[in-house]
């Protein structure tokens, strides 16, 4: 069962299971290049519900923490 990605530590490789988002928002996650399937790496956290920091093949992306909420994601 998954976890929201907000819920992971910095530094977990989590495989993205699941995007409880709206179609506008699923649209943008998949232009960043972010989908079901894709296996990303927690860099950066803020305590405060700050952006979320993932890398994914080289390349790291901040997410809002609202929208990181509904990425469900399994540990790898």
């Amino acid at each position: 069962m998954g976890k929201r990605l907000t819920s992971y530590k910095d530094g977990d490789r989590v495989k993205i299971t699941k995007i409880d988002a709206g179609h506008g928002a699923l649209i943008n996650l998949i232009n960043l290049g972010l989908n079901i399937g894709n296996i990303v790496e927690i860099g950066r956290k803020s305590n405060m519900k700050g952006p979320v920091i993932v890398s994914y093949q080289g390349t790291e992306v901040a997410i809002g923490y609202g929208l990181a909420t509904k990425i469900i994601a399994e540990i790898t």
